[in-house]
């Protein structure tokens, strides 16, 4: 009886640990928003789905801030493995893309929600979806 109970601890305490909001991608949204608390963030970092549009809105931002920081680091390991001669196109085609992406996000935002209060949903799921994709296409290429 002893053991089934640990187990159940265990379990819950592992489910507990696995649903918490990640400090580093907290730390990083508390940088460039302003008017939320560590707090809100930790409260609605997985409320997409609640139907609260501040609640998804977090929720939607911890996500592409997540993206963010995997891609920012593929991108810094992949300057280290790029040859000096071939770091400035590495760059200019970062840059690049990331001028396409706030204007594709941008487009999408007003396509899908006409200039209404979700916009900003759909800019922060499209640049939540172009930067994981991105992040898998720097991770691919520092792996060739």
């Amino acid at each position: 009886m002893k053991c089934v109970v640990a187990s159940v601890v265990l379990a819950i305490a592992t489910i507990s640990a696995e649903a918490a909001a990640d400090d580093r991608v907290v730390e990083e949204m508390l940088k460039h928003t302003s008017g939320i608390s560590s707090d809100d963030i930790r409260r609605d970092y997985d409320g997409c789905d609640s139907g609260v549009t501040f609640s998804m809105k977090l929720c939607a931002s911890y996500r592409w801030t997540e993206q963010d920081i995997r891609l920012n680091a593929a991108y810094k390991r992949l300057r280290e493995q790029t040859d000096k001669g071939d770091l400035e196109t590495l760059l200019n085609a970062q840059r690049a893309w990331l001028a396409y992406r706030d204007a594709e996000c941008a487009f999408e935002g007003r396509a899908g929600a006409g200039g209404g209060t979700a916009e900003g949903l759909y800019v922060l799921w499209c640049k939540e979806g172009l930067t994981r994709q991105q992040a898998d296409r720097l991770i691919a290429a520092g792996q060739n």
